[in-house]
């Protein structure tokens, strides 16, 4: 009772936790994961075989114990959102005992269901979570905690054996039903593939079945789901405050016979959407990162404009259509960025005030088969205002 108490609690508190606001991205595909690996189990083997009497009259027997024994494991999850997962996980167990002072080979088999809780959502690369499942568990090799020593002549004696997760047990059931908690995190090593340690407490839900834990390390591929690297990518360029604006004033002479009247107006215009209009003009040729002749004098007017702000520093920033490789589009976007960089430094622009990077095709929204002409809309080198002092420093140190 306490712990079924002590669980609800615990998934009471989690799904209340600011993190698990985030809901699954609707635009994204379900994330499917499938995963194979290997598995430590801790549960004990105790074997007391060879009692005997000595011709001084001393008793000997022999002692085998043995607490681990490992396992293959199979890993399939789906995602129900973005912070929880529904799974399915099972683990082929072989393990050796000892009968009449012989070694022979077992096996096990655990598996079940289970729901994953992953509260930390904003996290893409290392993600980790809270299991709580149910496993069915059978095995084909005796375990003992009590028994009578064989060939005993008094009959009397007998041995016993603690463990610390079966205090208490005396002998356990071959089949049982478990409730199995546990901790885990998965760490991505891209986009589709990562490692994954998993930590579980196996808890007998039977009058005879014994509790015991296992450690798992595996690999698992990721199919579906949002893209990870996309996601850093827009919060690595959001957060910008409103746009700059910069105060033109304008003089209109009103002439009255005999005075003369001069009323100033100051008008706001939005420096940062004439900067993104001029950069949509900002051209190169095909398969290259050479700027077209005819997009010159806009690098020019980019750069008077740029000049007029020596204190504030722009992210010279290059995207690829999806058509390609990530490789080839990394340097493709990069190259490109670059060259504008480099141009609005030769047009007099501080180099202080600039940095560049390039994103190949992790914004691309046009998929691969879409036209040409709906794909030019992603192939694009655009300029963003870097506001973040700590921010600035790493584009700068890069």
């Amino acid at each position: 009772m306490k712990r079924n108490i002590f669980i609800a609690a615990t998934l009471a508190v989690l799904m209340t936790c600011p993190s698990f606001a985030g809901t699954k991205d609707k635009n994204a595909p379900r994330a499917w994961e499938a995963g194979i690996g290997g598995s430590l189990m801790n549960l004990n083997r105790t074997m007391v075989s060879g009692f005997r009497q000595t011709a001084g009259g001393d008793y000997i027997f022999n002692l085998e114990e043995k607490a681990l024994y490992g396992g293959t494991d199979l890993y399939f999850a789906v995602e129900l959102k973005k912070w929880m997962y529904l799974d399915v996980q099972g683990t082929l167990g072989l393990a050796k005992w000892q009968n009449s002072g012989q070694e022979r080979q077992g096996w096990s088999v655990t598996g079940g269901p289970g729901l994953q809780f992953r509260p930390w959502v904003r996290s893409e690369w290392i993600q980790p979570f809270f299991r709580i499942g149910a496993d069915f568990y059978h095995k084909t090799f005796p375990t003992a905690y009590f028994g009578q020593f064989e060939g005993d002549p008094t009959g009397d004696a007998s041995w016993k054996a603690e463990d610390a997760w079966n205090k208490g047990l005396t002998t356990d059931s071959d089949t049982f039903i478990c409730v199995s908690p546990g901790l885990g995190v998965t760490g991505w090593m891209g986009n589709r593939v990562g490692i994954r340690l998993q930590a579980m407490y196996h808890h007998s839900l039977g009058i005879n079945g014994a509790n015991f834990a296992s450690l798992s390390a595996g690999v698992v591929l990721r199919l579906g789901g949002h893209d990870k690297r996309k996601a850093v990518a827009e919060r690595y360029m959001a957060g910008h405050p409103e746009p700059m604006r910069e105060k033109v004033v304008e003089v209109v002479r009103e002439v009255e016979v005999p005075v003369e009247v001069v009323k100033e107006t100051v008008k706001e215009v939005p420096v940062e959407r004439t900067l993104a209009e001029l950069m949509e003009n900002v051209h190169f040729g095909f398969d290259n990162s050479e700027v077209v002749p005819e997009s010159r004098p806009v690098i020019d007017q980019i750069a008077e404009i740029l000049m007029r702000f020596p204190e504030d520093r722009f992210l010279v920033a290059g995207y690829t259509d999806a058509v390609g490789s990530d490789e080839y589009n990394d340097r493709l976007s990069s190259a490109r960025a670059k060259a504008v960089h480099d141009a609005l430094i030769g047009k007099g622009v501080p180099e202080k005030m600039l940095s560049f990077r390039g994103f190949g095709k992790r914004m691309a929204l046009v998929p691969a088969t879409g036209s040409e002409e709906s794909r030019l809309a992603d192939r694009k080198v655009v300029l963003e205002r870097v506001t973040s002092e700590s921010l600035w420093n790493i584009l700068k140190q890069q």
